[in-house]
């Protein structure tokens, strides 16, 4: 008997099954050659009628549809997208106005204004002027203010500008803040003219409605950049810091971005609640509290805390490149920066001005706001049992995704994809910063980030990422299904959590909070089962991304803008850990191919790269660095040019050479003249005329089997810095008064600023010992000495501030002859005169003000306490 010729079956690969097809089938439970099912799909005529109808193959757009969802909420969630708009300067009195503070930042920020310039004068005498239109009559107290660290010393004349308006029924005062002085050469309008521009224009609005019920204290410090020396002087020494309850301050560390409160002080509780009923524009993380009372840098904010206040510590950190440089100019500062500023600065002050102040501290919180949702507050007592919710979830995602199918080999497999995920994250991000360095003029030359525009590379690290974590989903899922991809991908990120919440409790959340979402999604996708490819599956995935690209997206712009693009390769592991959360919803990259994903997002890598080198090149809005510093040496006559070590066709060697008629052959060590970094290329000088400072001996005595001499300083250049380098077995005991800590441990003392009349040096040496002291005065307006336009550059190049560039340096030692019955060269014995009943000090306009010194104290009257 013969069996009939039968037709050959259609294969899996003729109907369009595909192995994930097959494995979904068989993670629900179901054997794709089931006879419940046709091969197109749809139920036979005779299948059971309750049966639920298997769903459709997706529609192949929706893999390009979801990385556009994706892209479109990172867009949303970027910190660069959702300022406040600025306002302009006709708007309603009562109003912030962005328009009217830049106006005032205009004003201040004409030139570079250091302690101890001309400009720093004028610019005080502008602040006192202002707040003298706002009713407000300034003190200023004026004072030294010294810290010492390790074998060196640095004092500055301060002068804090104090205003004070009593409140009708005062529960307490609160305190605003910002400092005045810039960083050297740096003209200062993000830090912090706009700190200061923001209070007054706060305070101006806040004049037009009625008074407030607490004390309302102002206070401008100066000498802020060179180590919180103003702040360091109101809190020790004024008066009304006894009645400090809060302290509002406003910093700048760029010059655009959202205004950020990064800080507040311990038992945050109240402070941090009362904050989220007035503030509409919320940007905050307790993660950055966690993070800087671990640093050893401050902020203003600081030396308040330590004294005892509660408080708000708001900056601003994009657009880093301008920090602290010369083109830290107006035009450089974003409008919309300046109106969050104004808006967190006015809204805190109407809220704490009329708040009862009696009692501001209370438990810590957790606090992070998200994007559309504001800020999130909760008890810091709920962050471990968070963690147990985390766990007891995991523990339900694995037991519903056993029971579904999955298998421990492929769960092994998606846990290592995961990890060679996050190495190769790793990896790319260490790459970019070891080449792009060699590429960018710039690097070594900022303060507040490694190169001049740095997104356009976290872009190409964000795409480059997901194309490696695409190509493994792509590559793996042979032997791992979506579920266990999935599941495998929570692994590391769970046991990040669960470490922060021990280790930076305040910061855990940032993960905890994704990790339980995803975990969510991982569950929700294995319970529909066959469904999780309909559209209502799909949706649920994106949701779930959605939201953790809201949470995760601006903490890592945070740490990206805080830490700089030179922590690239621990940038590149939380974008893959922030990339792993979302792998449910990436899933839909397989369509309509497995290839198109990984291609595409490598493409736009590639192209991001590109677009940063491009922008790479030197020019007006990212210049080059150029080094350019006149030297001059009393003693000898001699003078020089120097500049930075850098290859002769180095744009700013160029101009150096250029600007200097010199092609600096020769290489010299000028740490005498306190520059940094070894030898230095150098090259022949003119002499230009410049006095000595003018130097006094008024004490020298023999005391308790040592020699104490008093020396009397004061330059006639006008300097901003005089150095102070001591010959062995000389110790300065004190500078203006201001006794060092350990005085045995110090080679070199500065003083910065205008001294009320001359800087003193009290010294102390072996009996017999002869006085060596080199005096180096630092001149930053070098231009009076040398001429004008001597340091004038094209706009594609800028002073190189870290080799402490764009000054003149004069180098006199004050030093005994080897025979004792010689005199000292240039150096009069007794007390200059005039010294004794110094006129007051005046600023710019010449009016007289009234100043505060260690034992003086200012006439603003202060709050009785009971």
């Amino acid at each position: 008997m013969t069996t009939p010729d039968l037709p050959d079956l259609p294969s899996d690969e003729d109907l369009g099954i595909t192995e994930d097809d097959i494995r979904a089938f068989e993670s629900d439970g179901l054997d794709p050659s089931s006879d419940l099912i046709e091969p197109d799909g749809s139920e036979p005529s005779d299948a059971p009628t309750s049966h639920a109808r298997a769903p459709a193959a997706p529609n192949r757009r929706r893999g390009p549809a979801t990385l556009a969802a994706l892209i479109a909420v990172a867009v949303f969630a970027s910190s660069r997208t959702g300022l406040p708009q600025p306002v302009p300067a006709n708007a309603p009195d009562s109003v912030f106005s962005s328009a009217r503070a830049m106006s005032k930042v205009v004003d201040m920020a004409r030139r570079p204004h250091p302690p101890g310039s001309p400009e720093h004068a004028r610019v005080r005498a502008y602040i006192v002027s202002e707040l003298a239109q706002l009713g407000m009559d300034a003190e200023i107290q004026t004072t030294t203010s010294l810290f010492q660290s390790g074998g060196r010393a640095r004092a500055a004349t301060v002068r804090n500008i104090v205003a004070r308006r009593p409140g009708h029924a005062s529960t307490g005062g609160l305190l605003i803040t910002a400092h005045y002085d810039s960083r050297e050469i740096a003209v200062g309008a993000g830090d912090d003219a706009s700190g200061v521009a923001v209070a007054l224009e706060a305070i101006r609005a806040l004049d037009t409605s009625s008074p407030l019920r607490n004390d309302l204290i102002v206070v401008f410090t100066d000498a802020e950049e060179l180590g919180l020396m103003g702040a360091r002087s109101f809190v020790a020494e004024h008066p009304l810091m006894a009645d400090v309850d809060l302290i509002l301050s406003f910093e700048m560390r760029g010059g655009g971005g959202p205004s950020i409160m990064f800080e507040t002080a311990d038992q945050n509780g109240w402070v941090v609640r009362t904050m989220k009923e007035w503030d509409r524009h919320p940007f905050a993380n307790s993660m950055s509290y966690e993070v800087y009372r671990r640093m050893p840098n401050g902020t203003d904010f600081t030396p308040f805390v330590e004294g005892g206040a509660q408080g708000l510590n708001y900056a601003a950190i994009d657009n880093a490149h301008v920090y602290h440089q010369v083109f830290d100019t107006p035009d450089r500062l974003s409008e919309a920066t300046l109106q969050h500023h104004g808006l967190h600065a006015l809204g805190a002050l109407r809220y704490y001005g009329n708040a009862d102040l009696s009692s501001v501290n209370d438990d810590n919180v957790v606090y992070f706001s998200v994007p559309g949702f504001g800020l999130v507050v909760y008890d810091a007592g709920w962050v471990l049992p968070l963690s147990g919710l985390l766990l007891a979830l995991l523990g339900v995602a694995l037991v519903v995704t056993r029971r579904a199918g999955v298998g421990l080999k492929g769960m092994a497999v998606a846990v290592a994809s995961s990890l060679f995920v996050l190495g190769s994250a790793f990896g790319l991000g260490s790459l970019l910063m070891q080449w792009l360095p060699g590429v960018h003029l710039e690097d070594g030359m900022l303060h507040g980030s490694v190169f001049h525009s740095e997104g356009w590379y976290m872009i190409a690290l964000t795409l480059g990422t997901l194309s490696v974590l695409t190509l493994v989903m792509g590559v793996v899922g042979r032997w791992a299904s979506t579920v266990e991809l999935a599941l495998g991908a929570l692994l590391v990120p769970s046991v990040l959590a669960i470490i922060l919440s021990v280790v930076a409790p305040l910061g855990a959340m940032n993960l905890q909070w994704p990790v339980v979402v995803a975990a969510l999604s991982v569950v929700i996708s294995t319970l529909l089962g066959r469904h999780r490819d309909s559209v209502v599956g799909w949706l649920l995935t994106l949701v779930a991304a959605a939201l953790v690209i809201l949470v995760l997206q601006p903490i890592i712009e945070l740490i990206w803008m805080a830490l700089t693009f030179r922590i690239a390769g621990l940038l590149g592991l939380l974008i893959g850990l922030l990339l792993l959360l979302c792998l449910p919803a990436l899933q839909a990259f397989q369509y309509p191919n497995r290839w198109w994903a990984p291609l595409g997002t490598a493409l736009g890598a590639a192209v991001s790269l590109g677009v940063g080198l491009l922008g790479s090149q030197a020019n007006a809005h990212r210049p080059a660095p150029s080094t350019l510093v006149y030297a001059y040496d009393h003693g000898s006559g001699t003078a020089l040019w120097a500049t930075s070590p850098e290859p002769d066709d180095a744009p700013g060697r160029i101009w150096a050479m250029a600007a200097t008629g010199t092609s600096f052959d020769d290489m010299q060590n000028l740490s005498d003249f306190g520059l940094p970094g070894g030898e230095t290329p150098v090259a022949p000088a003119p002499n230009f005329t410049a006095p000595p400072p003018e130097v006094f001996i008024t004490e020298d005595t023999i005391l308790s089997g040592a020699r104490h001499v008093e020396l009397r300083l004061r330059s006639r250049v006008g300097a901003e810095l005089m150095q102070f380098r001591m010959a062995d077995g000389i110790e300065v005991r004190s500078i203006n008064g201001a006794a060092l800590s350990e005085p045995g441990a110090v080679a070199l003392a500065e003083h910065w600023g205008a001294p009320r009349d001359f800087v003193v040096l009290a010294l102390q040496m072996p009996p017999g010992a002869p006085i060596g002291v080199d005096v180096v005065e630092h001149l930053l307006r070098p231009d009076e000495v040398v001429g004008e336009g001597r340091f004038d550059r094209p706009g594609r190049l800028a002073a190189n501030v870290n080799r402490m560039s764009d000054r003149a340096l004069f180098r006199f030692s004050v030093a005994e002859p080897a025979d004792p019955q010689d005199t000292i060269m240039d150096v009069p014995r007794g007390t200059p005169e005039g010294v004794e009943e110094a006129d007051p000090p005046t600023d710019s306009d010449g009016l007289a003000r009234s100043e505060i010194g260690q034992s003086e104290r200012d006439t603003i009257p202060t709050r009785s306490r009971e």
